[in-house]
């Protein structure tokens, strides 16, 4: 009888580890590997931006900045995109800023970041409508409406120069 009885504390105690084990894999999956947000998923070259009232044809190349007046990114990237629109001005590239939130909050927010709003076109609208999931995010387009490069998040020095060059070619 105690060989009988050491063995079911035994198997007993073995359940509560396996359990505890379980437990904690499940905790650690959900909680510490997965805490990150989601990516943001970037805008596919070569596909048809959608973005009803701007006329792609008028330039080779167009410039759709798509920014929240509540991303901190955006806010942190503003001299980046005082030069990037220096240059667009230059290269006569058209540039397009999308923003989620109404007209006059991303007027506000535009002038509040000393980027200067003369031939820029401040756009309402969802993002998710362009394809884009996150801010910033940075697209130029052809003249046919497709996508020829995208940019996602605040950039290092190096992808700022990947969207200057692609503005100034």
């Amino acid at each position: 009888m105690n060989n009988w009885k050491t063995r079911l504390d035994v198997a007993v105690n073995l359940a509560i580890l396996c359990v505890c084990v379980l437990i904690a894999v499940i905790g650690v999956k959900k909680f510490l590997l997965n805490n990150a947000p989601p990516a943001a998923s970037m805008p596919k070259t070569g596909t048809h931006l959608n973005l009803a009232g701007v006329d792609w044809s008028r330039a080779d190349r167009t410039l759709v900045m798509a920014l929240s007046t509540q991303c901190h990114f955006c806010s942190e990237s503003a001299g980046f995109y005082q030069r990037l629109l220096r240059a667009a001005s230059v290269s006569k590239v058209p540039v397009v800023a999308v923003f989620p939130q109404p007209t006059a909050e991303a007027r506000e927010y535009w002038a509040s970041h000393g980027l200067a709003p003369s031939g820029v076109d401040l756009e309402q609208a969802p993002l998710a409508r362009i394809s884009v999931s996150g801010t910033p995010t940075l697209i130029v387009v052809d003249r046919k409406g497709l996508i020829a490069g995208a940019w996602v998040g605040k950039l290092a020095a190096r992808g700022e120069a990947e969207v200057i060059k692609q503005i100034q070619e």
